[in-house]
């Protein structure tokens, strides 16, 4: 008998201790830098971007669906929330860096509403005389994604290219804008970075 409850308090230890460390591993942040190739042209050609999944999401009715967070072209963002669409999403901007934001702000989320963008041009500057726009040091975007969890990313550079990714300088006027943008996504659901 004092063998069975010995193998049986072992066997529970070894569970608390693989439920402890799968727990610590599912609230640390998933990290990443990556490149994003979005329309140079406002024709309403939206790239999609989901945190979750790492990655840009695609699909002829990707805008009706939560399986994207936020989406851009040229210069505007949008994202999955509001009364304009079906996810939970919102976004803030912070004057911050990356590692500075330790937590989610818990309310204050902007939406998109009709044309009225929930993220405004206050995260880049523009260049009109060689009509390139930089993206500014400092300015963090801080998200509620589609499914209710949040993520935080800042835009490393943006750069003018073609529709294979070579680079152009005015008077060639891009097809494309290539993104590197850098980000936290919380996974757990919880607001700490």
């Amino acid at each position: 008998m004092f063998r069975k409850l010995l193998l049986l308090s072992v066997f529970a230890g070894m569970v608390m201790v693989f439920t402890t460390s799968c727990s610590d591993e599912d609230s640390q942040p998933v990290e990443a830098t990556v490149d994003i190739s979005v329309s140079a042209k406002p024709t309403g050609t939206f790239t999609f971007f989901n945190f979750e999944k790492g990655q840009v999401v695609t699909g002829d009715t990707m805008i009706k669906t939560a399986e994207w967070d936020f989406g851009l072209e040229l210069v505007t963002f949008i994202v999955n929330g509001g009364q304009d669409r079906v996810g939970q999403g919102g976004a803030i901007i912070l004057d911050n860096t990356l590692e500075g934001v330790t937590e989610a702000p818990e309310t204050g989320y902007k939406t998109d509403n009709g044309t009225d963008t929930a993220i405004k041009d206050e995260w880049y500057t523009y260049n009109p005389v060689a009509r390139t726009f930089t993206p500014k040091a400092g300015k963090v975007f801080v998200f509620k994604t589609a499914k209710g969890k949040y993520a935080k990313m800042e835009v490393l550079g943006a750069v003018p290219t073609d529709d294979n990714g070579a680079v152009v300088v005015p008077p060639v006027v891009p097809t494309k804008i290539k993104y590197t943008i850098r980000y936290a996504f919380q996974p757990d659901g919880s607001r700490n970075f």
